[in-house]
């Protein structure tokens, strides 16, 4: 885990406080370590955890919020730990903390505060295609990408899906279902069962993407109205506020981003 942490009160940086904050994700990462074993089993079928144990407690909650059948808590783990960081925080009434846990970040803004987040087209490439806008009263604490080519499994063909949402756990998890959901047959995917390439995989029998070949316009579009419309119904449950999609090279994005998002 590496974390980047930012935090302001007014226009004065607060280092000490962020290293503070920084040192209790220790802490965080020790309660999830000692759940990862039950937790590598869907949300859908297990018990809710202790409320008192507040990261895990979350990352239960979150992947049970989005709802997907084979979402597991560790999908929102990094998103999680974030927020976790990010609330220890806003406990000191700091104006701006911004939690990075390698690219799912974690904000907190007061109401006249705002930022840029940088949308990236490929998880696995440093190139910026847009950026968004989010200000202190849209109620976004949340910013996570997933995507082939991340630190995590894909069982979906998605360059990248980046999802904005109250918290960056209900991003994280939203992000990896997403992204799930851009999976198309075709002979230019690859796939193999995620316990094939890694034995300890949460994802266990189910099958993720190792690679894939050029596909079709006609293919991609499938693939990108699948993952728009499930983003869409997400974001009118009020689960997540929107996201974008790139697959291979398209971009789409839901309704609510449309006047947020600016193309560089």
């Amino acid at each position: 885990m590496r974390l980047l942490v930012q935090a302001w009160q007014g226009d004065q940086p607060r280092g000490k406080d962020c290293v503070s904050a920084a040192r209790k994700s220790i802490e965080f990462l020790e309660q999830v370590a000692f759940h990862v074993p039950k937790f590598k089993a869907p949300a859908s079928v297990l018990e809710e955890p202790n409320p008192g144990l507040s990261v895990v407690h979350e990352m239960w909650s979150a992947a049970k919020t989005i709802e997907a059948p084979d979402l597991t808590p560790m999908a929102a783990v990094a998103g999680a730990i974030a927020d976790a960081v990010a609330d220890e925080l806003h406990q000191r009434s700091l104006t701006k903390i911004i939690v990075n846990n390698g690219g799912d970040i974690a904000v907190r803004l007061g109401t006249t505060e705002s930022i840029h987040a940088a949308i990236r087209p490929r998880v696995d490439h440093a190139h910026i295609s847009h950026s968004i806008l989010i200000e202190g009263s849209m109620n976004i604490g949340g910013i996570c990408t997933s995507g082939l080519g991340g630190r995590s499994f894909t069982r979906g063909i998605a360059s990248a899906v980046t999802v904005l949402a109250k918290r960056a756990s209900l991003a994280d998890a939203a992000a990896t279902a997403i992204a799930n959901a851009t999976y198309i047959k075709s002979p230019s995917i690859k796939r193999s069962p995620a316990l094939s390439i890694d034995p300890s995989s949460d994802l266990k029998d189910l099958d993720i993407t190792i690679s894939l070949a050029p596909l079709s316009e006609d293919e991609v579009g499938l693939a990108l109205t699948q993952a728009a419309s499930y983003a869409e119904m997400l974001a009118s449950m009020d689960k997540i506020f929107g996201a974008v999609i790139t697959v291979w090279d398209r971009t789409a994005w839901t309704s609510k981003i449309e006047n947020i998002i600016v193309a560089l």
